[in-house]
């Protein structure tokens, strides 16, 4: 259901995974991610790395996106819908490495043929996008290049593809090339083609701050200009993720980011689609970076699958904790009140303790105030006990996982833990427990898959 949650503790588990950020829906002629796919495995990727190699050479280096949905050494798409495929791939030469460049190829048939070879901007390809900006039947290719001396800022050129005939002059157009720290491309004012929303830093009187700014084209001057920008209350370290959701026909983009310190928060910066301006909501006269910082990595998500994001707000609870038997470590564990926001206001979607061991999360509401949990990685068994209470065996109940054994190998191909709808969940009532009417029914109402 929740899938940061099991790719979390799939991290921990198994490997590491580098999250990617995310855009939102766009509304074009055609939807690029239907035009992107990966290279086949078959004659086809030969054919096209020979005629790479035979305009480049061999001795190179090729590069791959280190994020994002699109990666791999050759990214193959159909740039204006017309069933002849295209392909960007990026190289260096050996015998000058710093220098990538980004090479276009087209189709004819089933035979590949060089386009244009263009010189980036960076020294590592971060994140290729392709999305249609100036509403035509073309794919503009966006690829945010990073830098080996900056962690924070990142250039952004977004490129319009002018020619596919072969040995052209200026078949790849630049039509911007920015400093970010990132961005999501997104149709925010219905006019059936994309803008550009970035993040940036402004150096001002010897202080960073951050803006958010939209770029939309200009088809007159052909060229990107800025709609609407937005001082942000808050200056960030780095982006986790962008998401997107709409209210009234507005869209809202929720930014998880960390800040000095380590300390992570969100915020949501929001494009009214009547003025045509950016703004910062609030909730309570406060900015909800304000309300949301936090120091774990659980990042906005649509917890309760109703369509909107969802931004969690660190809780503490009072003598809750994990323990393992093989060396007594008690460590803290992961409380969190889940709102979403609507028409100005925070709407709580309760209080849940949040088990990233075993995928799953026990809502506390009615339990919060009177009742703590102790995790025992061990076991593997949550309990939770009664606050305030002299006596040693102060369990109410106890929630273990059971995942059936047959699904460990299809589970883990998947992406990490895959599907847990099919997980079950042993629930132990207590002679306390009893007493104080806990009924199984209710605490498995309790539970949900994370």
């Amino acid at each position: 259901m929740k899938r940061f949650f099991k790719a979390a503790f799939s991290i921990t588990v198994i490997c590491c995974m580098l999250l990617s950020l995310s855009g939102c829906s766009i509304f074009d002629f055609f939807a690029a991610e239907n035009l992107l796919k990966p290279p086949k495995l078959t004659g086809e990727k030969a054919e096209l790395q020979q005629a790479f190699e035979n305009t480049v050479g061999t001795d190179i280096r090729l590069f791959t996106p280190m994020t994002g949905e699109y990666r791999g050494s050759y990214l193959i798409f159909d740039a204006n819908n017309d069933g002849n495929d295209e392909a960007v791939v990026f190289y260096s030469f050996n015998s000058n490495s710093s220098v990538i460049h980004m090479h276009l190829l087209s189709q004819n048939g089933s035979d590949w043929y060089s386009v244009g070879d263009f010189t980036g901007s960076g020294t590592e390809v971060y994140k290729v996008d392709f999305y249609n900006i100036d509403n035509t039947n073309n794919l503009e290719i966006g690829v945010i290049w990073s830098h080996d001396d900056s962690k924070k800022e990142k250039t952004l050129s977004v490129y319009r593809i002018a020619s596919l005939e072969a040995n052209i002059e200026n078949s790849l157009v630049s039509l911007a090339t920015i400093q970010i720290a990132d961005y999501v491309s997104c149709d925010v004012d219905g006019d059936y083609s994309n803008e550009l929303l970035y993040f940036y830093y402004v150096s001002e009187n010897g202080n960073a701050s951050a803006y958010a700014r939209v770029l939309d084209y200009d088809p007159q001057n052909e060229n990107l200009v800025p709609i609407s920008e937005v001082k942000l209350p808050f200056v960030f370290t780095s982006i986790s993720q962008i998401l997107s959701d709409k209210e009234n026909d507005n869209y809202r983009f929720y930014m998880d980011c960390t800040a000095t310190g380590d300390i992570r928060f969100s915020e949501i910066v929001a494009f009214d689609r009547k003025s045509g301006a950016l703004y910062i909501p609030t909730a309570d006269d406060r900015n909800i970076s304000s309300l949301s910082a936090r120091s774990s990595d659980v990042y906005c998500e649509d917890f309760n699958n109703d369509g909107y994001l969802d931004i969690p707000v660190t809780l503490e609870s009072t003598g809750s904790y994990a323990v393992s038997d093989t060396d007594g470590m008690q460590t803290p564990l992961s409380f969190y009140e889940w709102y979403t926001y609507l028409d100005g206001d925070f709407i709580s979607l309760g209080k849940y303790f949040l088990n990233h061991y075993d995928g799953f999360s026990l809502k506390m509401d009615a339990l919060y105030d009177h009742y703590y949990v102790v995790y025992d990685y061990v076991n593997k068994v949550t309990q939770v006990r009664i606050k305030n209470s002299e006596s040693e065996n102060n369990i109410v109940f106890s929630v273990s996982c059971v995942v059936p054994s047959d699904d460990i190998v299809s589970i883990l191909p998947d992406g990490l833990l895959g599907n847990r709808d099919d997980s079950e969940y042993k629930i132990v009532i207590s002679a306390k427990g009893e007493t104080l009417s806990f009924t199984e029914a209710y605490i498995q109402s309790l539970i949900s898959d994370l």
